[in-house]
This record gives C-alpha cells, structure tokens and sequence, in this order.
C-alpha cells in the first residue's frame, strides 16, 4: 500500500498497466486528482525532493523554498532552518534531516550547523507489513528538535518504524541503505546513534547486535529485548483471561485483578476496566448472556488486546478498509506470514509459528508460594488449551476493527475469537495444547529476530515508569535485556538502565530521554580517548521532576538476581511475565523449552516445599508429555 499522499509527497511513479498495486490519477487543471486512473505502482517509488523548514524562537515549523534562503540564519541566533531531503529505499520513504546555513544550496549543501553527527530516528507502534508507512515530516521535526537545535543531523525511514513491519532483516537492510544515503550526499559522520521508543528501541538491542558498526550507541526508550520473544507471554494472555472469565471452577476468586496477576505476572489496577469492556458486556446483552464480572484490569486484558491478534491470526488486519475485498481475501496477515522467508511455510502455504505451551506449568511459583490453591493450578493447567495451527484460524470478531463492521459483528463482538483456541471455548477435561513450529523458533535465533545478549556498543535503557497504570511497555522488560547479556557474557559494560517517575507534565518526562542522549555522547567520547565509561553513567532512577533518588551497581537488584531490592527497585518495582511464573528466567526469552517427565521434576524438587507425591497421578494426566526444565536450554537454540 503506497503511502506517499498520506505523507504530502504525492503519487507514486507509474511503474505498470496490469492494476498491481496502487492506482495512480491524473491531475486536472485545477491541481486536483480527477479520477481517471493512468496506470499503477506496485513499488511505490517518490522522486527525490528537496524540502526546507524554518522556525524562529521554538516557534512552530514553517515551510519555505530554496529560494527564499537569504537572510542570516544559526542555531544560536534561534532561527532553525532544516533542509530535509525525502525519495524512497526499499519501497519505503526516508528523509534525511540536515541543520543549514544561509549558504545552503540544493546542490551544495552549507554543512556549518553541522556538529558532523548523526541520529537515525527508529520508531515504534505495531504494524505487520504491507504498507509502506506515512513519512510526516512536521512530525519528524517536533520530535527530533532538541537534536538538531544541537547541530545533529537526522535520518528516518518509515521502514524502521514497526507501526509498518517487525522484519528485521528488512529493517536493518533498509537502514544500511538509508544510512549510505546520508554519507553519499553529506560525507561520513563521527559516529551514529540510534534513538527512538518501543519497536524503536528494540530495533536498537537487535541491529546492535546483528550488524556491528550499525550504530555506534543508543538511547532505546521503553525498549523490548525484541519482538518474537515478547509473543510467549502475549499469546498466553487471551487463553489465561478466557480461562478466567469462562472455563475457571472457582470464577469468583479470579474476578479479582490481583489473584490473575498471581499467574500473567504483569501488573494490575484494582479500579482500572478492560480495554473494550463495555463493548464486550454490550455484546453478552444483545445474546441474552450474563457477562463476566471482573475487579479490576490487569495488563493482559488493559494493554495487549487487540495486539495480540494483530501479530498471529492471518485473517485480522484493522486496515482492511484500505485494501480491495480481493487483495483482503487472498492476502495471510500477520507478522509470521509477513516473514514467512524467515519461519518457513506449513503445507498450507501459512507461515509457521515459533510458539509453544507444551509442558509450560502456569502459575507454579504463585502455587509454591501459596497465592493460589492446588485445585486452582490444576484447573488452571487442565483448561487452557493453546492456539489452533494458523490454517484453522477464523476472523475476529472485533466489530469496527474487522471486515464486516455492522450490527452483526457489534452482536458477535469478543475481544477472545475462542473458535481459534484449541478448547472451542469449552472446559475440556484436558485441553490440548498444539505446539508451533520449533524449525520456526530456531529459525528466529538464527535470523537474529531473538536478543540472545550480545551488545557490543553502549545503550542507555531510558523510560518513564508507567506499570501502575498498565502500560504495555513494563519496566522489566530491561531486566530482562539485562538477564540476557549477563547469561551471554558474564558481564554487562554496555547496558546502563534509567527509569524515572511519571509526572504531569509530559515534557519534564521527556527531557529524561535527551538527557540520556547528553550522557552516551559522553560516554562515546571517554570511550574514544581510551578511558573507562564515566563514574556519572550509571544504573539511575529519578524522581518526577528529573532529580536523582539514586544510582549506582546495586540499585536494579530484586528477586531477578535473587538480592535484595535496591533503592530504584523499591521506588519502580518490576512485575514479569506468565512464563517465569511458571519457572521461566528473568531472561524471558525461551521459545521452546525442554521438558522432563514429570517424575523426575518431582525428584528434583520442582515442587519444593510443596509435597505433591499424592498428585502425581493428577499431574501427570495433565502433563502427559512431560513439563518444561527451564534449567536447560531453550530447544530454539539447539541447531
């Protein structure tokens, strides 16, 4: 899907007759597309264009031409002029952002402003591919100005921003070229950095450890290790809160947000609703049906919904509306099938899945701990079943977000699809639990789609602690880049975490993240004259308004690193995910684990302090497979 109107860029070229693609128009007299189609472009190809913005005092953006580049212009004077260059790479649309002088000409480009540095601006959001992204340059402008009021130059491809496709491979590819089209037209810069939040962040762990030299260093804020990893846990949270709603024996103790966290280890709000709530209750109504009670949201039902299902099932895409019904028909959509030459192919043509539920015990810490009953893990492990194989998933029914938004799918509206679940919705005596592909799950370590740890330039881990209110982006998910790079190396000299307390004023809360930018320049630069990193960069949590609580190398510790919170520990304490409730590391990357048989799990003590000699017939119907041993290796890693 061309996207260079959206982006104020125009049509795309013409580049066939065949109807592949995007129609392009002609254009009347009047300047305006009529609606005669010329022809089509299934590449989606810009011309490479020049643009100039200008902004006096931190006023807002205003555009100019070439020509209009008389009077004086500087950075210290307040008058900020960007010259900006867009085109297409790789189908998607970059734009290289420059600070000029007054001598700046299209064809020699005044570089005076220049500090000879370089940001690539990665970007974040959930996209699962098929179209090329919006390129909105008064949007990469308000974001990127603190850095190029500092002499910075920028380059951005809306194929590094995940809100269009998580394919690594495409998106370091993408920035490879984007980058040499920064040094072919403006000369080498001293170094590059990355910067930017979310899928953004986490394209700063993987390229950095996929493609050294890259980038030279990062500020990831609100990072992931990466994305494939984060799908364990998502995927488990619409089978545990269907569980909880539907299929529980005892319904009344998981009304309660609190008791559920006990098992999906996020976060939860006692007073916070689920996201889509009143539209899933409406949907009860309208069929005669009691809808569930609940008390409270936790991050599962609150934050992934919706996400979830735009990542696995191949017949959901929320932008249906911008696609023909034959391209919608015929086209699989979901991020596995969107790298299908990465996982493979089933023999239905869909792409394999790199996830797996086999021998995973929920909920066992929180049972060990005597949060939760031993009828209630059995219950729990009996029921929940897994996810049917791509080729049997059905469409959504998400109402406005599916393909048939009328008063039918408001009737059949459910944030779950339990058609697609192994159960059928129903509380079997033992739901089956069907494996993904582990050939998929290697494939993602060998493709380096998976932050196995290895981090060989300086990355500060920057974000605003939002947990207590359920963001999708949750604290540990540091520790668990952390946990990685400790189990790779042994060590940590790269990896430094900042998290700050969530103010009022978003601007006090983004300052934290240029300030992280300020400190890695620093640390580049002792790093450069052969010194050690800077005493003053180190592991650090702030207060809201900015101010330090404290830092040092103990300040992160907690149950993690089994010590004793450390002072940012107590201030922002971490949450986890389902699978290391149930016995997963703090690393939380394993895709397929190894499983024992289940007397030997007893033997070893899987159960401690818990005697369960009594169950192990119970457990073993459950498990007849055996359960997984997360003190041996992922089998994903095997080769």
């Amino acid at each position: 899907m061309c996207q260079g109107l959206d982006s104020g860029l125009g049509q795309p070229e013409v580049d066939n007759q065949q109807g592949a693609g995007t129609p392009v128009y002609a254009v009347g007299d009047d300047g305006q597309l009529t609606n005669t189609i010329v022809g089509y472009s299934k590449d989606c190809l810009l011309p490479t264009r020049l643009h100039y913005y200008r902004s006096f005092n931190g006023e807002s953006w205003q555009q100019e031409t070439p020509s209009a580049i008389k009077e004086a212009t500087g950075i210290n004077t307040g008058n900020l002029r960007i010259r900006i260059e867009t085109g297409t790479i790789n189908r998607f649309i970059y734009a290289l952002l420059l600070p000029v002088g007054n001598q700046d000409q299209p064809e020699h480009p005044d570089l005076s402003l220049w500090n000879g540095k370089l940001i690539y601006h990665f970007k974040g959001a959930i996209g699962i591919g098929y179209q090329q992204g919006k390129a909105r340059l008064t949007r990469l402008l308000r974001d990127m100005r603190s850095a190029l009021e500092q002499g910075f130059a920028v380059a951005y491809s809306s194929g590094n921003e995940t809100d269009n496709h998580y394919n690594i491979l495409l998106q370091e590819d993408t920035a490879l070229r984007v980058k040499q089209q920064f040094v072919s037209r403006y000369g080498k810069p001293i170094y590059t950095l990355g910067f930017g939040d979310s899928g953004g962040a986490l394209q700063q762990y993987l390229l950095a450890q996929n493609r050294p030299g890259l980038i030279q260093g990062g500020v990831a804020i609100v990072a992931y290790p990466d994305m494939t990893t984060q799908t364990s846990y998502g995927l488990d949270c619409p089978l545990l809160e269907y569980y909880f709603d539907h299929l529980a024996a005892d319904k009344a103790f998981w009304r309660s947000a609190k008791h559920r966290a006990y098992v999906s280890g996020l976060a939860h709000h006692p007073t916070f609703s689920a996201r889509a709530d009143w539209l899933e209750t409406l949907g009860h109504w309208l069929r005669l049906e009691t809808p569930p009670q609940r008390q409270g949201a936790t991050e599962c039902n609150y934050a992934w919904r919706g996400s979830v299902q735009l990542v696995h099932n191949p017949r959901f895409n929320s932008h249906y509306a911008r696609y023909s019904p034959k391209v919608r028909a015929t086209t699989q959509w979901s991020h596995w099938q969107d790298n299908q030459w990465i996982y493979g192919t089933d023999e239905h043509g869909f792409a394999q899945i790199p996830w797996s539920n086999v021998g995973v015990q929920y909920g066992l810490e929180a049972w060990k701990q005597g949060l939760i009953s031993a009828d209630h893990f059995f219950d729990l492990n009996r029921k929940i079943g897994s996810w049917k194989p791509p080729a049997q998933l059905q469409p959504e029914n998400l109402w406005l977000l599916s393909d048939r938004p009328g008063p039918r799918q408001l009737l059949q509206f459910s944030p779950y699809q339990t058609a697609n679940f192994s159960h059928d919705g129903a509380a079997l005596a033992r739901a089956p639990r069907i494996p993904g592909s582990l050939a998929a799950a290697q494939a993602a370590y060998r493709s380096g789609s998976v932050f196995h740890g290895r981090l060989p330039v300086p990355i500060i881990d920057v974000r605003v602690y939002r947990d207590d209110i359920l963001d999708i982006h949750h604290s540990w998910s540091a520790i668990s880049s952390r946990q990685r790079i400790l189990d790779h190396s042994g060590s940590n000299p790269n990896q430094v975490i900042w998290i700050k307390q969530r103010s009022k004023d978003k601007d006090t809360d983004r300052q934290i993240r240029w300030r992280a930018l300020a400190a890695l320049e620093q640390w580049l630069a002792a790093t450069d004259a052969g010194a050690a990193r800077p005493d003053s960069i180190q592991d650090r949590c702030f207060d809201a308004d900015g101010n330090t609580l404290a830092e040092g190398k103990s300040v992160w510790n907690g149950q993690w690193n089994n010590q004793a919170d450390g002072h940012c520990t107590q201030h922002f304490p971490f949450y986890q995910s389902s699978r290391q409730v149930a016995g997963d590391s703090p690393a939380a990357s394993t895709l397929f684990c190894s499983r024992i048989p289940l007397a030997e799990a007893i033997d070893r003590g899987f159960y401690d302090p818990i005697s369960v000699s009594g169950w192990q017939s119970t457990l073993e119907s459950i498990f007849p497979n055996g359960v997984c041993d997360y003190s041996q290796p992922d089998l994903a890693k095997h080769r």
